[in-house]
């Protein structure tokens, strides 16, 4: 499970020479690394001058909607 997991491997599970099940990840692994994030976000272009009042709006509606409960928690 763990190379599942990690390292994106896909497990097939044989009976009698056929494969019968396969486990793999969930999604596709994303060819992005960590390593690679800081450089990443300086390529990204740069926000517009309406940047900050967009900012501003997600902030009012955030404060206007509660937030989710958990019903784990």
């Amino acid at each position: 499970m763990n190379r599942v997991f990690y390292q994106g491997s896909i497990v097939e599970l044989e009976r009698g020479n056929r494969v019968i099940a396969r486990i793999s990840p969930v999604s596709p692994q994303s060819p992005l690394k960590v390593k690679d994030l800081n450089k990443f976000f300086h390529e990204l272009p740069s926000l517009g001058e309406d940047s900050n009042a967009f900012a501003k709006d997600l902030a009012n509606i955030r404060k206007q909607i509660p937030m989710e409960q958990n019903q784990w928690d």
